[in-house]
């Protein structure tokens, strides 16, 4: 089973353009940390990865998955982070070591 985390932006004021290089400056954990609240948590057998993919988060976590948003995919040895753009495509977030 595979388990689906969203991150939903806080409260704090910051351009996506300028989040973006702050996930670069700070890291992923600790931007996580800063500008995110506590992830919701779903588990999926599968997922369609295509224009409706968006309309099954809104779905499943039963929120609205706004541009900035992480979505974090977990399964076995395999974990991927995507953040929604303003324009509705989904950029990976690629943890460096």
């Amino acid at each position: 089973m595979a388990t689906l985390r969203v991150y939903k932006r806080n409260s704090t004021f910051i351009d996506q353009s300028d989040l973006a290089e702050e996930i670069s400056r700070l890291g992923l954990s600790d931007s996580l940390l800063k500008y995110y609240v506590k992830p919701l948590e779903k588990e999926a057998k599968s997922i369609v990865a295509g224009p409706s993919f968006l309309q099954f988060l809104n779905r499943l976590f039963r929120i609205q998955i706004l541009s900035g948003d992480i979505i974090h995919f977990e399964s076995g040895d395999t974990s991927k982070y995507y953040m929604l753009s303003i324009t509705g495509t989904w950029d990976e977030i690629i943890k460096l070591q």
